[in-house]
Protein backbone atom coordinates (compact mmCIF):
# COMPACT_ATOMS: atom_id res chain seq x y z
CA UNK A 1 0.00 0.00 0.00
CA UNK A 2 1.50 3.39 -0.95
CA UNK A 3 2.48 5.64 1.81
CA UNK A 4 -0.25 8.64 2.83
CA UNK A 5 0.07 12.19 2.35
CA UNK A 6 0.26 12.38 6.11
CA UNK A 7 2.47 9.62 7.00
CA UNK A 8 5.22 11.21 4.07
CA UNK A 9 4.95 14.45 5.60
CA UNK A 10 5.40 12.93 9.33
CA UNK A 11 8.39 10.97 8.00
CA UNK A 12 10.33 13.28 5.72
CA UNK A 13 9.79 16.03 8.52
CA UNK A 14 11.19 13.85 11.05
CA UNK A 15 13.81 13.15 9.40
CA UNK A 16 14.71 16.00 7.90
CA UNK A 17 14.69 17.81 12.04
CA UNK A 18 16.69 14.91 12.86
CA UNK A 19 19.52 15.84 10.42
CA UNK A 20 19.06 19.53 11.15
CA UNK A 21 19.65 18.67 14.51
CA UNK A 22 22.23 16.39 14.08
CA UNK A 23 24.64 18.93 11.68
CA UNK A 24 23.99 21.60 14.00
CA UNK A 25 25.42 19.17 17.10
CA UNK A 26 28.24 18.02 15.05
CA UNK A 27 28.49 21.87 14.15
CA UNK A 28 29.75 22.98 17.47
CA UNK A 29 31.72 19.87 18.41
CA UNK A 30 33.58 20.42 14.81
CA UNK A 31 33.70 24.28 15.82
CA UNK A 32 35.37 23.68 19.43
CA UNK A 33 37.98 20.66 17.45
CA UNK A 34 39.12 23.28 14.61
CA UNK A 35 39.83 26.29 17.38
CA UNK A 36 41.69 24.23 19.64
CA UNK A 37 43.44 22.14 17.00
CA UNK A 38 44.20 24.43 14.18
CA UNK A 39 43.16 28.27 15.73
CA UNK A 40 40.95 31.19 14.70
CA UNK A 41 42.57 31.83 11.36
CA UNK A 42 41.76 28.40 10.02
CA UNK A 43 38.01 28.24 11.06
CA UNK A 44 37.84 32.14 9.47
CA UNK A 45 39.49 30.70 6.17
CA UNK A 46 36.59 27.51 6.38
CA UNK A 47 34.04 29.75 7.29
CA UNK A 48 34.88 32.70 4.44
CA UNK A 49 35.85 30.10 1.56
CA UNK A 50 31.60 27.91 2.11
CA UNK A 51 30.64 31.81 1.73
CA UNK A 52 32.37 32.22 -1.22
CA UNK A 53 31.33 29.08 -2.63
CA UNK A 54 27.62 29.62 -2.34
CA UNK A 55 28.00 32.86 -3.19
CA UNK A 56 29.43 31.31 -6.97
CA UNK A 57 26.81 29.04 -6.78
CA UNK A 58 24.04 31.23 -7.07
CA UNK A 59 23.17 29.82 -10.77
CA UNK A 60 21.94 26.89 -8.64
CA UNK A 61 19.74 28.48 -6.06
CA UNK A 62 16.15 27.99 -7.31
CA UNK A 63 16.75 25.12 -9.57
CA UNK A 64 16.02 22.40 -7.02
CA UNK A 65 12.73 24.09 -6.05
CA UNK A 66 11.75 24.33 -9.62
CA UNK A 67 12.48 20.92 -10.31
CA UNK A 68 10.37 19.98 -7.72
CA UNK A 69 7.59 21.85 -8.71
CA UNK A 70 7.76 20.67 -12.51
CA UNK A 71 7.73 17.13 -11.18
CA UNK A 72 4.91 17.40 -9.31
CA UNK A 73 2.65 16.96 -12.09
CA UNK A 74 4.15 14.30 -14.00
CA UNK A 75 4.86 11.69 -11.10
CA UNK A 76 1.63 12.28 -10.13
CA UNK A 77 0.09 11.15 -13.58
CA UNK A 78 3.09 8.60 -13.52
CA UNK A 79 3.77 10.33 -17.37
CA UNK A 80 7.33 8.73 -18.12
CA UNK A 81 8.08 10.50 -20.84
CA UNK A 82 7.63 13.77 -19.48
CA UNK A 83 9.41 12.93 -16.19
CA UNK A 84 12.26 11.70 -18.67
CA UNK A 85 12.83 14.74 -20.44
CA UNK A 86 12.43 16.90 -17.58
CA UNK A 87 15.43 13.95 -16.02
CA UNK A 88 17.52 14.66 -19.44
CA UNK A 89 17.17 18.69 -18.57
CA UNK A 90 18.46 18.65 -15.31
CA UNK A 91 20.99 16.68 -15.59
CA UNK A 92 22.55 19.01 -18.56
CA UNK A 93 21.53 21.79 -16.63
CA UNK A 94 23.66 20.29 -13.12
CA UNK A 95 26.57 19.12 -15.11
CA UNK A 96 27.12 23.08 -16.51
CA UNK A 97 26.71 24.75 -13.37
CA UNK A 98 28.87 22.34 -11.86
CA UNK A 99 31.45 22.88 -14.62
CA UNK A 100 30.78 27.07 -14.10
CA UNK A 101 31.19 26.93 -10.81
CA UNK A 102 34.73 24.97 -11.22
CA UNK A 103 35.68 27.89 -13.92
CA UNK A 104 34.28 31.02 -11.60
CA UNK A 105 36.71 29.30 -8.64
CA UNK A 106 39.87 29.32 -10.49
CA UNK A 107 38.89 33.04 -11.66
CA UNK A 108 38.62 33.72 -8.10
CA UNK A 109 41.69 32.73 -7.34
CA UNK A 110 43.88 36.01 -8.27
CA UNK A 111 41.59 37.97 -5.98
CA UNK A 112 42.21 36.18 -2.71
CA UNK A 113 44.48 38.58 -1.72
CA UNK A 114 42.22 41.50 -1.54
CA UNK A 115 39.23 39.36 0.69
CA UNK A 116 41.36 37.28 2.76
CA UNK A 117 43.40 39.89 5.71
CA UNK A 118 44.80 39.21 8.93
CA UNK A 119 45.86 35.64 8.74
CA UNK A 120 49.59 34.93 9.93
CA UNK A 121 49.12 31.18 11.02
CA UNK A 122 47.70 29.49 7.66
CA UNK A 123 50.82 27.10 7.40
CA UNK A 124 49.54 25.65 4.05
CA UNK A 125 48.59 27.97 0.54
CA UNK A 126 45.52 29.86 0.91
CA UNK A 127 45.32 29.27 -3.14
CA UNK A 128 45.07 25.56 -2.17
CA UNK A 129 42.95 25.36 0.53
CA UNK A 130 40.68 27.54 -1.93
CA UNK A 131 40.55 25.69 -4.86
CA UNK A 132 40.00 22.62 -2.52
CA UNK A 133 37.19 23.65 -1.79
CA UNK A 134 36.15 24.87 -5.17
CA UNK A 135 36.66 21.15 -5.92
CA UNK A 136 34.38 19.95 -3.61
CA UNK A 137 31.75 22.09 -3.72
CA UNK A 138 31.96 21.86 -8.21
CA UNK A 139 31.46 17.60 -7.93
CA UNK A 140 28.34 18.26 -5.39
CA UNK A 141 26.77 18.79 -8.54
CA UNK A 142 27.34 15.82 -10.37
CA UNK A 143 25.03 13.01 -10.11
CA UNK A 144 23.13 15.11 -7.57
CA UNK A 145 19.96 15.86 -9.63
CA UNK A 146 18.78 12.72 -9.43
CA UNK A 147 18.13 13.14 -5.92
CA UNK A 148 14.98 15.41 -7.67
CA UNK A 149 13.02 12.41 -7.97
CA UNK A 150 13.12 11.54 -4.14
CA UNK A 151 11.81 14.73 -3.17
CA UNK A 152 9.28 14.40 -5.90
CA UNK A 153 7.56 11.15 -4.83
CA UNK A 154 7.79 12.15 -0.83
CA UNK A 155 10.75 10.10 -0.41
CA UNK A 156 13.05 12.65 1.17
CA UNK A 157 13.72 11.19 4.14
CA UNK A 158 16.30 8.61 2.42
CA UNK A 159 18.49 11.89 1.35
CA UNK A 160 18.02 13.07 4.89
CA UNK A 161 18.87 9.90 6.56
CA UNK A 162 22.01 9.04 4.38
CA UNK A 163 23.26 12.82 4.75
CA UNK A 164 22.74 12.32 8.59
CA UNK A 165 24.65 8.94 7.78
CA UNK A 166 27.60 9.86 6.34
CA UNK A 167 28.28 13.47 7.79
CA UNK A 168 28.56 11.58 11.32
CA UNK A 169 31.10 9.28 9.71
CA UNK A 170 32.71 12.24 7.72
CA UNK A 171 33.41 13.97 11.00
CA UNK A 172 34.28 11.07 13.06
CA UNK A 173 37.16 10.33 10.81
CA UNK A 174 37.84 14.38 10.70
CA UNK A 175 38.33 15.03 14.53
CA UNK A 176 40.90 11.75 14.54
CA UNK A 177 42.93 12.81 11.52
CA UNK A 178 42.79 16.64 13.18
CA UNK A 179 44.02 15.13 16.46
CA UNK A 180 46.99 12.80 14.54
CA UNK A 181 48.28 15.46 12.04
CA UNK A 182 47.25 18.49 12.95
CA UNK A 183 46.64 19.11 8.89
CA UNK A 184 44.04 21.20 7.34
CA UNK A 185 44.42 18.85 3.80
CA UNK A 186 43.31 16.24 5.79
CA UNK A 187 39.85 17.64 6.55
CA UNK A 188 39.60 18.95 2.82
CA UNK A 189 40.35 15.67 1.40
CA UNK A 190 37.75 13.88 3.54
CA UNK A 191 35.11 16.42 3.19
CA UNK A 192 35.70 15.83 -0.34
CA UNK A 193 35.81 12.11 -0.45
CA UNK A 194 32.21 12.50 1.27
CA UNK A 195 30.56 14.30 -0.88
CA UNK A 196 31.07 12.24 -3.88
CA UNK A 197 29.88 9.15 -1.50
CA UNK A 198 26.73 11.42 -0.57
CA UNK A 199 26.02 11.84 -4.15
CA UNK A 200 27.24 8.18 -5.44
CA UNK A 201 24.82 6.49 -2.94
CA UNK A 202 22.04 8.62 -3.25
CA UNK A 203 22.31 8.12 -7.24
CA UNK A 204 22.45 4.22 -6.73
CA UNK A 205 19.41 4.30 -4.57
CA UNK A 206 17.05 6.93 -7.23
CA UNK A 207 18.51 3.97 -9.49
CA UNK A 208 17.02 0.98 -7.88
CA UNK A 209 13.86 2.96 -7.02
CA UNK A 210 13.12 4.61 -10.21
CA UNK A 211 14.74 3.13 -13.04
CA UNK A 212 12.73 4.04 -15.87
CA UNK A 213 13.05 7.78 -15.12
CA UNK A 214 16.98 8.07 -14.86
CA UNK A 215 17.91 5.78 -17.84
CA UNK A 216 19.08 7.76 -20.90
CA UNK A 217 15.85 7.64 -23.27
CA UNK A 218 16.74 10.27 -25.50
CA UNK A 219 13.19 12.23 -24.95
CA UNK A 220 13.59 16.12 -24.53
CA UNK A 221 11.54 18.96 -23.63
CA UNK A 222 9.90 21.33 -25.99
CA UNK A 223 11.27 25.23 -26.78
CA UNK A 224 8.15 26.53 -24.78
CA UNK A 225 8.07 24.13 -21.93
CA UNK A 226 12.03 25.14 -21.37
CA UNK A 227 11.43 28.58 -21.96
CA UNK A 228 8.54 28.78 -19.35
CA UNK A 229 10.92 26.41 -16.41
CA UNK A 230 13.38 28.55 -17.50
CA UNK A 231 11.46 31.65 -16.71
CA UNK A 232 10.08 30.07 -13.34
CA UNK A 233 13.87 28.89 -12.53
CA UNK A 234 15.15 32.93 -13.06
CA UNK A 235 12.22 34.56 -10.72
CA UNK A 236 12.82 31.43 -8.09
CA UNK A 237 16.67 32.34 -8.09
CA UNK A 238 16.47 35.87 -7.88
CA UNK A 239 14.53 35.31 -4.60
CA UNK A 240 17.35 32.62 -3.11
CA UNK A 241 19.85 35.02 -4.50
CA UNK A 242 18.28 37.56 -2.34
CA UNK A 243 18.94 35.19 0.61
CA UNK A 244 22.36 34.30 -0.02
CA UNK A 245 23.39 37.61 -0.29
CA UNK A 246 21.98 38.75 3.09
CA UNK A 247 23.52 35.51 4.39
CA UNK A 248 26.96 34.40 3.04
CA UNK A 249 28.47 38.17 2.14
CA UNK A 250 28.59 39.30 5.34
CA UNK A 251 31.91 36.92 6.50
CA UNK A 252 33.61 38.16 2.82
CA UNK A 253 32.75 42.38 3.76
CA UNK A 254 34.46 41.21 7.54
CA UNK A 255 36.96 39.35 6.44
CA UNK A 256 38.13 42.64 3.77
CA UNK A 257 37.62 45.45 6.35
CA UNK A 258 38.05 43.59 9.65
CA UNK A 259 40.28 40.58 9.20
CA UNK A 260 39.75 36.75 8.79
CA UNK A 261 39.95 36.29 12.13
CA UNK A 262 36.88 38.16 13.16
CA UNK A 263 35.05 35.96 11.01
CA UNK A 264 35.77 32.81 13.01
CA UNK A 265 34.97 35.02 16.20
CA UNK A 266 31.89 36.09 15.22
CA UNK A 267 31.37 32.54 13.37
CA UNK A 268 30.22 31.54 16.99
CA UNK A 269 27.21 33.96 17.08
CA UNK A 270 26.16 32.95 13.62
CA UNK A 271 26.48 29.61 14.12
CA UNK A 272 23.97 29.27 17.01
CA UNK A 273 21.78 31.91 15.64
CA UNK A 274 21.66 30.20 12.43
CA UNK A 275 21.14 26.69 13.69
CA UNK A 276 18.17 28.17 15.65
CA UNK A 277 16.48 29.89 12.25
CA UNK A 278 17.39 26.31 10.80
CA UNK A 279 15.27 24.39 12.69
CA UNK A 280 12.37 26.73 12.86
CA UNK A 281 12.31 26.63 9.08
CA UNK A 282 11.96 23.06 9.30
CA UNK A 283 9.07 23.22 11.12
CA UNK A 284 7.27 25.62 8.87
CA UNK A 285 8.64 23.90 5.90
CA UNK A 286 6.69 21.05 7.25
CA UNK A 287 3.79 22.86 7.54
CA UNK A 288 3.94 24.54 3.83
CA UNK A 289 1.89 21.15 1.64
CA UNK A 290 -1.20 22.22 4.06
CA UNK A 291 -0.84 25.52 3.44
CA UNK A 292 -0.72 24.63 -0.30
CA UNK A 293 -3.74 22.43 -0.03
CA UNK A 294 -5.16 25.27 2.41
CA UNK A 295 -4.86 28.21 -1.01
CA UNK A 296 -6.30 25.81 -3.24
CA UNK A 297 -9.33 24.70 -1.53
CA UNK A 298 -10.75 27.58 0.90
CA UNK A 299 -11.25 31.07 0.09
CA UNK A 300 -9.68 34.34 1.57
CA UNK A 301 -11.02 34.50 5.26
CA UNK A 302 -10.46 30.97 6.09
CA UNK A 303 -6.61 31.87 4.63
CA UNK A 304 -6.07 34.86 6.52
CA UNK A 305 -7.52 33.32 9.46
CA UNK A 306 -5.02 30.61 9.48
CA UNK A 307 -2.18 33.30 8.59
CA UNK A 308 -2.85 34.78 12.31
CA UNK A 309 -2.77 32.03 13.73
CA UNK A 310 0.90 31.09 12.14
CA UNK A 311 2.10 34.69 12.54
CA UNK A 312 1.10 35.00 16.18
CA UNK A 313 3.00 31.45 16.75
CA UNK A 314 6.20 32.94 14.67
CA UNK A 315 5.93 35.54 16.99
CA UNK A 316 5.49 33.82 20.32
CA UNK A 317 8.60 31.74 19.35
CA UNK A 318 10.99 34.61 17.74
CA UNK A 319 10.01 36.39 21.56
CA UNK A 320 11.10 33.53 23.42
CA UNK A 321 14.58 32.80 21.37
CA UNK A 322 15.14 36.28 20.52
CA UNK A 323 15.42 36.70 24.81
CA UNK A 324 17.45 34.01 24.59
CA UNK A 325 19.90 34.68 22.23
CA UNK A 326 20.22 38.51 23.50
CA UNK A 327 20.90 37.37 27.44
CA UNK A 328 22.80 34.25 26.63
CA UNK A 329 24.63 34.41 23.71
CA UNK A 330 27.56 36.36 25.19
CA UNK A 331 28.10 34.21 28.79
CA UNK A 332 28.22 31.07 26.37
CA UNK A 333 30.21 31.89 23.66
CA UNK A 334 32.84 33.47 26.40
CA UNK A 335 31.71 31.64 29.69
CA UNK A 336 31.02 28.56 28.88
CA UNK A 337 32.31 27.52 25.54
CA UNK A 338 35.36 29.47 25.38
CA UNK A 339 36.86 32.68 27.19
CA UNK A 340 36.03 36.33 27.42
CA UNK A 341 38.08 37.44 24.23
CA UNK A 342 35.57 35.85 22.38
CA UNK A 343 32.64 38.15 23.37
CA UNK A 344 31.20 40.67 21.36
CA UNK A 345 29.60 43.91 22.12
CA UNK A 346 25.76 44.01 22.93
CA UNK A 347 25.35 46.10 20.41
CA UNK A 348 26.21 43.75 18.17
CA UNK A 349 24.38 41.26 19.38
CA UNK A 350 21.34 43.21 19.61
CA UNK A 351 21.68 43.92 15.66
CA UNK A 352 21.84 40.20 15.01
CA UNK A 353 18.78 39.59 17.13
CA UNK A 354 16.98 41.74 15.35
CA UNK A 355 17.82 40.36 11.96
CA UNK A 356 16.94 37.12 13.36
CA UNK A 357 13.88 38.25 14.51
CA UNK A 358 13.27 39.91 10.45
CA UNK A 359 14.09 36.77 9.09
CA UNK A 360 11.77 34.35 11.16
CA UNK A 361 9.04 36.36 11.46
CA UNK A 362 8.69 36.64 7.53
CA UNK A 363 8.22 32.79 7.14
CA UNK A 364 4.52 32.88 7.78
CA UNK A 365 4.42 35.59 4.88
CA UNK A 366 6.42 34.02 2.73
CA UNK A 367 5.03 30.43 3.02
CA UNK A 368 1.72 32.03 2.07
CA UNK A 369 3.05 33.64 -1.05
CA UNK A 370 4.81 30.49 -2.28
CA UNK A 371 1.41 28.36 -1.65
CA UNK A 372 -0.40 30.88 -3.19
CA UNK A 373 2.27 30.76 -6.40
CA UNK A 374 3.24 34.39 -6.28
CA UNK A 375 6.89 34.01 -7.73
CA UNK A 376 6.75 36.19 -10.84
CA UNK A 377 4.98 38.94 -8.81
CA UNK A 378 7.31 40.86 -7.21
CA UNK A 379 10.97 39.47 -8.46
CA UNK A 380 12.50 42.57 -8.11
CA UNK A 381 11.86 43.00 -4.80
CA UNK A 382 14.36 40.58 -4.00
CA UNK A 383 16.89 42.28 -6.09
CA UNK A 384 16.52 45.58 -5.11
CA UNK A 385 17.23 44.05 -1.40
CA UNK A 386 20.44 41.77 -2.31
CA UNK A 387 22.05 45.14 -4.23
CA UNK A 388 21.12 47.35 -1.41
CA UNK A 389 22.71 45.31 1.34
CA UNK A 390 26.02 44.72 -0.78
CA UNK A 391 26.16 48.66 -1.15
CA UNK A 392 25.59 49.46 2.64
CA UNK A 393 27.69 46.50 3.53
CA UNK A 394 30.47 48.33 1.66
CA UNK A 395 30.20 51.74 2.73
CA UNK A 396 29.21 51.13 6.05
CA UNK A 397 31.79 48.11 7.05
CA UNK A 398 34.27 50.75 5.94
CA UNK A 399 33.06 53.10 8.07
CA UNK A 400 31.83 51.36 11.16
CA UNK A 401 32.87 47.52 10.88
CA UNK A 402 31.34 45.18 12.05
CA UNK A 403 28.31 46.50 13.44
CA UNK A 404 27.54 48.28 10.02
CA UNK A 405 27.64 45.30 8.03
CA UNK A 406 25.14 43.64 10.30
CA UNK A 407 23.12 47.06 10.33
CA UNK A 408 23.20 46.60 6.37
CA UNK A 409 21.15 43.58 6.55
CA UNK A 410 18.73 44.98 9.05
CA UNK A 411 18.22 48.52 6.76
CA UNK A 412 17.84 46.49 3.61
CA UNK A 413 15.62 43.90 4.57
CA UNK A 414 12.87 46.47 6.28
CA UNK A 415 13.30 48.80 3.40
CA UNK A 416 12.05 45.96 0.98
CA UNK A 417 10.75 42.19 2.37
CA UNK A 418 9.39 43.34 5.47
CA UNK A 419 6.62 45.75 3.79
CA UNK A 420 6.39 44.75 0.70
CA UNK A 421 5.75 40.78 1.01
CA UNK A 422 2.95 41.17 3.44
CA UNK A 423 1.52 43.76 0.97
CA UNK A 424 1.52 41.72 -1.59
CA UNK A 425 -0.10 38.32 0.13
CA UNK A 426 -2.56 40.56 1.43
CA UNK A 427 -3.79 42.34 -1.77
CA UNK A 428 -3.40 39.40 -3.86
CA UNK A 429 -4.44 36.51 -1.28
CA UNK A 430 -6.51 38.26 1.38
CA UNK A 431 -7.68 41.20 -0.80
CA UNK A 432 -7.68 43.59 2.34
CA UNK A 433 -5.51 46.43 3.21
CA UNK A 434 -2.32 45.73 5.30
CA UNK A 435 -2.17 47.84 7.91
CA UNK A 436 -3.61 45.87 10.66
CA UNK A 437 -0.80 43.45 10.02
CA UNK A 438 1.93 46.22 10.39
CA UNK A 439 -0.01 47.44 13.36
CA UNK A 440 0.65 43.82 14.86
CA UNK A 441 3.66 43.46 13.51
CA UNK A 442 5.12 47.23 15.24
CA UNK A 443 3.55 45.54 18.82
CA UNK A 444 5.13 42.15 18.20
CA UNK A 445 8.33 43.27 17.69
CA UNK A 446 7.57 45.99 21.16
CA UNK A 447 6.94 43.00 22.96
CA UNK A 448 9.77 41.17 22.21
CA UNK A 449 12.22 43.98 22.52
CA UNK A 450 10.53 44.80 25.91
CA UNK A 451 11.44 40.82 26.96
CA UNK A 452 15.20 41.29 25.88
CA UNK A 453 15.49 44.25 27.56
CA UNK A 454 13.64 42.99 30.91
CA UNK A 455 15.38 39.86 31.09
CA UNK A 456 18.74 41.11 30.42
CA UNK A 457 18.04 44.11 33.24
CA UNK A 458 17.41 40.93 35.95
CA UNK A 459 20.57 39.17 35.02
CA UNK A 460 22.76 42.14 35.59
CA UNK A 461 20.80 42.20 38.96
CA UNK A 462 21.44 38.67 39.92
CA UNK A 463 25.33 39.08 39.37
CA UNK A 464 26.88 35.21 40.40
CA UNK A 465 30.54 34.53 41.09
CA UNK A 466 30.62 31.61 38.96
CA UNK A 467 30.28 31.67 35.22
CA UNK A 468 28.30 28.50 35.07
CA UNK A 469 25.80 29.46 37.63
CA UNK A 470 25.42 32.85 36.00
CA UNK A 471 24.69 30.90 33.09
CA UNK A 472 22.20 29.06 34.61
CA UNK A 473 20.33 31.69 36.56
CA UNK A 474 19.61 34.10 33.20
CA UNK A 475 18.89 30.94 31.03
CA UNK A 476 16.00 30.70 33.68
CA UNK A 477 15.20 34.04 33.57
CA UNK A 478 15.42 33.97 29.71
CA UNK A 479 12.78 31.20 29.23
CA UNK A 480 10.17 33.09 31.99
CA UNK A 481 10.23 36.49 31.15
CA UNK A 482 9.19 36.20 27.32
CA UNK A 483 6.42 33.73 27.57
CA UNK A 484 4.94 35.19 31.14
CA UNK A 485 5.07 38.46 28.89
CA UNK A 486 2.68 36.87 25.92
CA UNK A 487 0.60 34.46 28.51
CA UNK A 488 -0.31 37.85 30.31
CA UNK A 489 -0.97 40.11 26.87
CA UNK A 490 -1.94 37.60 24.75
CA UNK A 491 -4.50 35.01 27.15
CA UNK A 492 -7.69 36.12 25.90
CA UNK A 493 -6.99 36.54 22.19
CA UNK A 494 -8.26 33.38 19.74
CA UNK A 495 -4.63 33.13 18.46
CA UNK A 496 -3.18 32.10 21.90
CA UNK A 497 -6.20 29.89 22.21
CA UNK A 498 -5.49 28.01 19.34
CA UNK A 499 -2.03 27.27 19.82
CA UNK A 500 -2.64 26.58 23.71
CA UNK A 501 -5.14 24.09 22.53
CA UNK A 502 -2.97 22.83 19.72
CA UNK A 503 -0.19 22.21 21.80
CA UNK A 504 -2.49 20.33 24.20
CA UNK A 505 -3.71 17.94 21.48
CA UNK A 506 -0.14 17.29 20.61
CA UNK A 507 1.07 16.13 24.63
CA UNK A 508 -2.17 13.70 24.49
CA UNK A 509 -0.88 12.38 21.60
CA UNK A 510 2.73 12.09 22.37
CA UNK A 511 1.32 10.66 25.76
CA UNK A 512 -0.56 8.02 23.92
Amino acid sequence: MADSRTSNVIKNSGASLLNRLVHTLIQFGMRTVFIYFLGNEYTGISGLFTDILQVLSLMELGLDTSMVYALFGPVARQDKKRICALMTFYRKAFTIIGVVVLCAGVLCVPFLQYIVKGVPNIREDIRGIFLMYVVTTAFSYFLVYKTVLLRANQKSRIISNWTTIIYIAESIIEVILLFIFRAFYAYLIVHLIATVARNLILSRKTDKLYPEYVAKTGETLSKEDTRKLIRDLACLTVYSTAGVVIYSTDSIFISAFVGTVQVAIIGNFSLIINSVRHIVSQIVNAAKPSIGNLAATSDNDKQEAVFNRMNFLAFWVCCFTCTCMFVLLNPFVGDIWFNESYKVSMLIIGVMTANYYIAVMVFPVESFRTANGLFVQGWMRPAIMAVLNIVLDYFWGKAWGILGIFAATTVSRLATQVWYDPWLVYRRVFKRPVCGYFVKYAVYAAVTALSCAAAYGLGLLLPATRPLLGFVIRLIIACIVPNLLVVILYRKTEEFRYVKGMAGRLLKKLKR
